[in-house]
């Protein structure tokens, strides 16, 4: 019990220092979501800046935060935490031990870390407006394809006389 809570305590530090899988690897997993993350502008944020922006610190650290580790844009880790701990399918298949060691549920506080009013925008952010250009509808299709179909109704029997 011992080495659990220490494990408990020590995993979101090992898992920072540590390396990304990127977005390839959840790929194999979630494949709807990644398809749905490559049409956001997320995945295009790199690209996206001007070129006399791109090795502007302030501004490779919000469009390409991982960028120094090869990875272009914002992508699935840089929201859900570094991968290296969590991605394997038997870890993924259960919650608590993903979150245990790393796997981020990213919320409001998450995203304000760059969409915040120091940040250049032409709108102001509103979190719950915006997560809807971000949410990953394929993993909610995924999971409703994945469970049992409701048993359709037997016809009732004729009756005798």
């Amino acid at each position: 019990m011992r080495s659990l809570c220490l494990l408990a305590l020590l995993a979101p530090a090992i898992t920072l220092s540590q390396g990304l899988v990127g977005p390839e690897t959840c790929k194999a997993c979630h494949p709807i979501a990644y398809e749905s993350w490559r049409e956001t502008a997320h995945a295009r944020a790199f690209e996206a800046l001007p070129a006399k922006n791109r090795t502007d610190p302030r501004c490779v650290s919000c469009h390409s935060p991982d960028a120094e580790r090869g990875i272009s844009g914002i992508s699935c880790e840089a929201c859900h935490g570094p991968g290296q701990f969590y991605a394997a399918s038997y870890v993924m298949r259960d919650r608590e031990l993903a979150r245990l060691v790393g796997l981020v549920d990213p919320g409001e506080r998450t995203c304000l870390r760059c969409h915040n009013e120091s940040t250049p925008a032409l709108e102001r952010f509103e979190y719950a407006r915006r997560l809807q250009l971000i949410e990953h509808g394929g993993d909610r299709a995924a999971r409703t394809a994945r469970r049992p179909a409701p048993e359709t109704p037997r016809p009732a029997e004729p009756r005798s006389r």
